[in-house]
């Protein structure tokens, strides 16, 4: 990065900067740029343009006139009388001591405007975080400094990733879980992969999470593909390679369910859980399969004309949309995938739940029954044995399409809001360790609560102003965001996150998931080689 002069500051108010930009110079929105003054070094965001233009109106409508005809323009004094200025604001400040804390004071009107130097750049602690997840980028060049977050401060607070169409919220996602695995133990995270992308890539010539070397130890993978408890045994042959990646049947036995699994899913109106729970009491381990099979008429008899009939026939059908026909929770298949997860969890695992076949309401009931079952574990091990929960790794939860669970509709519509797992997580697992991963391409329908307690926000492209300006309106450092918003690129996003000590909105260019797979591979048998014994 060499030092260039891009101008001169011709304007100051509170932390906005307004600078001529030299002539040749290139400066593009969302660049940083630094002002040293007094000894202070002063780094700058550019936001926006604007022209400055001394021309009387009568010079301007003969100037245009001419040029409309081809005419050559000549203009006296040009540089003195026309002229562009960039407007920024000040993000940080770097003292003689070399330490970088907000703005306190203002560069001096007339001060210098540079480049940035890598030096600086560092200074700012954009890339001492432990899951790197792209580089900063100046306009739309991704320069050589990588933006990483804090992981045991970021998890716990939530991350919200914000996205259209193709914007690249999937490869984020596996950017992100690769950082997870190769931190090796530290933290977890749970996806639920209803595409079937994450673990071999969406399609041939792609990478997946198996293609990372430590995948065989730090991969957990619930699927379809094997139908007992095992390793499951890939060929990949982008690499020449192979990998045998622990793997659980995606199988649930539904004795094992209890109606707090249900409750949680929203689905479910106060009638309807009281009724869940009678039936529990009534009919024990059977009582999800006695609902669902035997007639409402004899379950009103058989719970002591409780519960009315009508919420009997509402509450089954519920528990059929829910349970499905029987592909993942099954009767008496003996298998109990949510305590198969919940101990790979405590280990530090990234776990792949794959659903690509499975029902909207088999993928709501999979999710919540997991979310509830680690967010009850990590609550109850804080509560009781505090220092055996210290010792357990913060959990990410994947909560992908989050405006399906996180919208004031799906908490109960204009009526009463109802909690779902979710919402309680959004609320509650910063206490416990356990914070939730949500994407969606719709954050204006999610609650304002949700993205208000995201501190951590990946804002990819993002076309519709609703959504964006859900967004900014509940997040810092986003005031003067909403144009580089608006111009991002595919794989380009802006980036707050002030548990990883951001104190602005950092552009960032997220790291192509193939890219930086390789890149790993290639730093893991590097290292290999230097642990080897000399020969």
């Amino acid at each position: 990065m060499v030092e260039l002069k891009l101008g001169v500051v011709t304007w100051v108010e509170g932390t906005t900067v307004r600078f001529r930009i030299a002539e040749g110079a290139r400066v593009e929105r969302g660049m940083l740029v630094k002002i040293e003054d007094a000894g202070r070094t002063f780094i700058v965001k550019v936001v926006d343009f604007k022209p400055e233009s001394l021309l009387s109106a009568a010079e301007v409508a003969v100037i245009t006139s001419k040029a409309d005809k081809g005419e050559r323009v000549q203009l006296r004094d040009r540089d003195l009388r026309l002229y562009d200025t960039a407007i920024g604001t000040i993000v940080a400040q770097i003292d003689p001591d070399g330490e970088a804390h907000g703005p306190t004071s203002v560069p001096a009107i007339f001060s210098t405007v540079e480049s940035l130097d890598r030096d600086v750049l560092e200074k700012l602690g954009l890339h001492t975080g432990d899951l790197p997840i792209g580089y900063v980028r100046f306009g739309h060049e991704p320069v050589d400094v990588v933006v990483a977050l804090s992981g045991a401060r970021v998890i716990p607070h939530h991350v919200l990733v914000v996205g259209g169409t193709g914007a690249g919220k999937s490869n984020f996602g596996r950017v992100l879980a690769a950082s997870v695995l190769h931190n090796k133990g530290k933290y977890s995270l749970v996806i639920f992969d209803c595409e079937s992308e994450y673990l071999l890539g969406s399609k041939p010539g792609e990478m997946g999470l198996a293609h990372l070397p430590f995948s065989e130890e730090y991969l957990f993978l619930v699927t379809g593909r094997v139908s007992r408890p095992g390793r499951l045994r890939l060929e990949l042959p982008e690499l020449g390679e192979e990998r045998s990646i622990p793997a659980y049947p995606l199988k649930m036995d539904i004795s094992r369910l209890k109606p707090h699994d249900f409750t949680l899913t929203g689905e479910f109106s106060g009638p309807q859980e009281e009724l869940l729970w009678l039936a529990y009491k009534q009919f024990g381990e059977d009582w999800v399969y006695s609902l669902l099979t035997a007639d409402s008429r004899s379950i009103y008899a058989r719970l002591g004309r409780l519960a009315g009939v009508n919420t009997i026939n509402v509450t089954k059908r519920k528990l059929k949309y829910l349970v499905g026909d029987g592909d993942i929770f099954c009767r008496e298949c003996d298998y109990d995938l949510a305590s198969a997860v919940l101990s790979m969890v405590a280990k530090g695992r990234v776990v792949l739940v794959e659903t690509p076949f499975a029902t909207e309401g088999e993928e709501k009931l999979l999710a919540t029954i997991i979310a509830e079952r680690i967010f009850r574990s990590y609550e109850e091990m804080r509560k009781k044995v505090p220092d055996r929960w210290s010792q357990l790794p913060p959990v990410l939860i994947m909560v992908e399409e989050a405006h399906r669970y996180l919208s004031a509709q799906a908490l109960g519509g204009r009526g009463e809001v109802r909690e779902n797992i979710f919402s309680v997580i959004a609320k509650r697992g910063r206490k416990y360790k356990v914070g939730g991963l949500y994407i969606t391409q719709m954050p204006s329908e999610l609650m304002e609560a949700v993205v208000r307690q995201a501190l951590t926000k990946v804002i990819l492209s993002l076309p519709t102003r609703p959504d964006y300006l859900m967004v900014i309106n509940h997040s810092p450092y986003l005031d003067e965001a909403e144009s580089e918003i608006k111009t991002l690129d595919r794989g380009e996003a802006v980036v707050v996150s002030q548990p990883s000590g951001f104190r602005f909105a950092v552009s960032v260019k997220v790291f192509s998931y193939e890219e930086y797979c390789t890149r790993l591979i290639e730093e893991e048998k590097a290292e290999q080689v230097l642990q080897a014994p000399n020969r």
